[in-house]
């Protein structure tokens, strides 16, 4: 196998486990995993005996329109991504001189839903260290901007294919009990199925470990950033995610002044 036929083997090993659930919504995994196991191979290194070392230090670079909902809905996610790198590192057949430590930093140079990973083989003691790099104060004010945006449109879900809900509370719960947000009467939904939270201005489902379970578009997941048009099924209960456009701003109608008094322009026979 050459190596790059090799590299795309191992990242679509890694999507196959848990590591697709990482990045669920947000990015596509494939990428990630792909750059992951391409910086590996790129960076790895020879021992004295001949031994194939994998880098120790992975800095993961994020758009920081990204990187804010990401990191603030999985904190632990550095943590998570190191225990990955060690699974490729045994799949690939690299020994570790020392736990692999990831860095998820913001760039702006990344384009957003994309990613870049560099990686490096750094002594386990002494040595270079691996710091990290401060925000500029650009990605800082767009990562805020991106916590304070609130959906585009009127979220609604569209339960099987009548029923039209809208989306208003920053919590929905959605099961088969009478006390939640958005009720679905079926004995295959758990009373408490799942939730709808809105953060950085989109919704995010959670599957609240239900028995019959809950896809996207075909997929199982346990949590999930909703784009419109995501068809949901709650057990087998489909419901539709969608976002009424915004409402256009009215323009000011014929004869209205209220433009004139905000500070529009003025009369020329008023100047002077």
């Amino acid at each position: 196998m050459n190596r790059i036929a090799r590299f795309e083997a191992l990242a679509e090993w890694l999507v196959e486990g848990t590591f697709a659930r990482l990045f669920a919504g947000y990015l596509h995994p494939l990428e990630v995993a792909t750059h992951l196991a391409r910086a590996m191979e790129d960076h790895q290194t020879r021992a004295p005996d001949g031994t194939g070392l994998a880098p120790t230090h992975y800095w993961v670079y994020l758009h920081p329109q990204d990187f804010g909902p990401l990191i603030a809905h999985r904190p632990t996610l550095p943590e998570e991504l190191a225990d990955h790198v060690a699974e490729l590192a045994r799949e690939a057949g690299l020994a570790l001189t020392a736990p692999p430590v990831v860095f998820v930093e913001p760039l702006l140079e990344v384009p957003p839903h994309s990613v870049r990973v560099e990686a490096r083989q750094q002594p386990p003691e002494g040595g270079e260290t691996g710091t990290t790099r401060e925000m500029t104060e650009e990605e800082q004010e767009v990562i805020q901007a991106a916590a304070e945006e609130e959906p585009p449109g009127q979220p609604f879900l569209i339960v099987n294919g009548e029923r039209h809900v809208a989306l208003t509370l920053p919590v929905v719960s959605v099961g088969r009990a009478l006390d939640n947000d958005v009720i679905l009467e079926d004995p295959r939904v758990s009373r408490h199925h799942a939730q709808l939270r809105r953060r950085y201005g989109r919704y995010i489902l959670y599957d609240l470990g239900s028995s019959g379970g809950t896809m996207i578009n075909g997929y199982p997941v346990q949590e999930c950033v909703l784009q419109p048009g995501d068809v949901i099924s709650f057990a087998g209960i489909e419901v539709i995610y969608g976002e009424d456009p915004p409402a256009p701003s009215p323009e000011p109608a014929e004869g209205d002044t209220s433009a004139l008094k905000a500070g529009g322009p003025t009369d020329p026979e008023d100047e002077g």
